[in-house]
């Protein structure tokens, strides 16, 4: 099985469209495994990580971690890198999520999400992109043998710009 990593700090699961309702139960199982490794802290390599905040399913994280799971699928490539050039923030602009952290993990050939998560844990740079304080908001899918994990923050508006556009 292959991992690769890659965190921007600037800086998704089925071969089928599930319907709203597969969706939210994956999403949730999902995000409460990656939530409860947050939660409990763990050792990334020679590195002990603490625990950090709880992250949150975010769609359109989903959607362009399934585009990129689905494009490796159909033109054969493991890579963060499209074959347009494309990397993982590009990916994020193309589909509105104005990111001010950013981050991916890539697997292939695992059967199941805890399967992909156990090899992330044992892959230092995967682990600490699972571990990320920076990221808020997170989305799995899959595709084929393709796992995509994108992590992302939003760039926050501020009060100044907020109010001017009232």
């Amino acid at each position: 099985m292959r991992l690769w990593t890659i965190g921007v700090v600037l800086i998704a699961f089925c071969s089928f469209k599930p319907t709203e309702t597969e969706h939210l139960v994956k999403a949730n199982e999902i995000l409460e495994q990656v939530n409860e490794l947050r939660a409990q802290g763990c050792r990334c390599g020679a590195r002990y990580m603490n625990p950090v905040h709880p992250v949150k399913w975010d769609k359109t994280l989903y959607r362009s971690a399934l585009a990129h799971a689905k494009d490796m699928s159909i033109n054969e490539y493991f890579s963060h890198h499209s074959k347009r050039g494309e990397d993982i923030g590009m990916r994020l602009d193309k589909y509105g999520y104005a990111w001010q952290v950013a981050g991916e993990n890539l697997g292939e050939g695992q059967r199941s999400f805890t399967e992909v998560l156990n090899d992330w844990k044992d892959s230092k740079s995967h682990c600490r992109m699972l571990m990320n304080p920076k990221v808020e908001d997170m989305a799995v899918a899959r595709y084929g043998k393709y796992w995509v994990q994108h992590f992302g923050r939003k760039i926050k508006e501020s009060k100044t710009q907020s109010s001017s556009n009232k």
